[in-house]
């Protein structure tokens, strides 16, 4: 598939994905009020932070060890070896996201509250890495996308009918189970497990454990923000801060994810002869979304998150600025990670670099929160983006392959095994 084909694919599906929710957030911020939607965001935010956790690296390591191979039974393999491991993962991940939901949220949301955080975190063991390794995203569209969408559309007239905000979630986990089960059937069909060695999965296990880390540290800031918020700042200014950060998860969805997903095949063709070429395109696209991101998020975040949440749980512009900071830095560092020190076996350096900045990040937030001062918490999160983008510059385009290179740095396979 070519360049702008394959960004139109990859950026229109996740469009459709993230736009489906705001068909249901508004009706779910008013019904929960301005007390309950801080609770509502917030399980909201643990339910992703296990989304992360549970994809147990393969959302990193899984497409690029998918897309160089040609072999069916590899491919496979892969693909088995991924389920077993996040399904090992579940078992921890799905009951702390609950435990963590039930402490954090007040009684009076707290069934809507626990049922979110499981279906989001349920999303993890989603086949989307599988699809965007193989380059087809109408796959992706086919046993992700649409029946989530479908799951929303039907659970509008629910809510509005019944007032109450657990049918959306309970919706969604069976858009989400259904589609995982018939996916896994159709790519694990005629597969002979028993041809593997017994070692195999404990050997892709460690390969992964890398990648894991640089997901679960580089996103533990990401989703950290509103759980604190929940628990340090009054309800109303929690479900302020809650509406900025679910605007910028929206666009984080959208443009820095599906951007990175569309770029990373490409970039990395190791029949490319302008490898060079294609890392700075990817790097400055990147780099455009970043400043669009800010200036949206900067000068139209307080009104868009008021007509869409209701003007009682609008962001602050403050909070919404140090999001889009956020959002430009977290949109640079993207590219440098996936396409340049990833592939170079450098997993262990950015898991590092990305350690530190989240502690520099939460130490941030840990004080905005104990001054309840949600700007403060917000601040915290961009200045970790900050920092990291900051150490991971220059060792990235140290990596920058040699002016009409045939190859790229290395391959992301190898640099599984490497960083592991």
């Amino acid at each position: 598939m070519n360049l702008v084909p394959r960004v139109g694919a990859f950026l229109g599906i996740p469009l459709l994905s993230a736009a489906a929710p705001f068909l249901v957030l508004p009706v779910i911020s008013r019904l929960a009020g301005p007390e309950g939607w801080g609770d509502i965001s917030a399980a909201q935010a643990i339910g992703t932070l296990g989304a992360i956790a549970l994809t147990f690296g393969w959302g990193i390591y899984g497409p690029p060890a998918v897309a160089q191979t040609t072999s069916e039974h590899v491919r496979q393999r892969l693909y088995r070896d991924s389920l077993v491991v996040r399904g090992l993962a579940s078992l921890v991940v799905l009951p702390l996201c609950l435990l963590i939901t039930w402490a954090v949220v007040g009684p009076a949301h707290l069934l809507d509250s626990l049922l979110l955080a499981g279906s989001l975190a349920l999303t993890g063991m989603l086949p989307t890495w599988y699809c965007i390794g193989i380059g087809r995203p109408m796959l992706m569209a086919r046993y992700d996308v649409v029946p989530r969408v479908a799951a929303t559309v039907v659970a509008l007239p629910l809510l509005l009918l019944t007032g109450e905000i657990w049918p959306y979630p309970v919706l969604t986990i069976v858009a989400l189970a259904l589609p995982i089960v018939l996916f896994s059937r159709r790519v694990l069909a005629g597969y002979d497990s028993s041809a593997e060695p017994p070692r195999s999965l404990w050997s892709r296990i460690r390969q992964t454990a890398a990648t894991a880390g640089i997901d679960a540290a580089g996103n533990a800031y990401g989703s950290t923000p509103v759980p604190v918020a929940a628990a340090a700042l009054p309800a109303v200014d929690s479900s302020s801060y809650g509406s900025a950060d679910r605007l910028y998860r929206v666009g984080t969805t959208v443009v820095v994810a599906a951007l990175g997903n569309a770029f990373q095949g490409w970039v990395l063709d190791p029949t490319a002869a302008d490898a060079r070429r294609r890392q700075w395109t990817a790097i400055g696209t990147h780099a455009v979304a970043g400043l669009v991101g800010l200036a949206f998020l900067a000068l139209l975040g307080p009104w868009t998150t008021a007509l869409v949440f209701g003007a009682d749980v609008a962001a602050e512009r403050a909070t919404a600025t140090w999001y889009g900071v956020a959002f430009l830095f977290i949109s640079l560092s993207t590219p440098l990670i996936r396409n340049l020190l990833i592939p170079a076996g450098q997993g262990r350096m950015v898991l590092t670099l990305t350690l530190a900045s989240s502690v520099v990040g939460l130490a941030l937030m840990a004080l905005g929160a104990a001054r309840q001062d949600g700007q403060a918490i917000a601040m915290g999160l961009a200045a970790s983006e900050v920092l990291l983008v900051s150490l991971l510059l220059v060792p990235a385009l140290r990596r920058m392959p040699a002016r009409r290179s045939t190859t790229p740095p290395a391959t992301d396979a190898t640099a599984g095994r490497s960083a592991s």
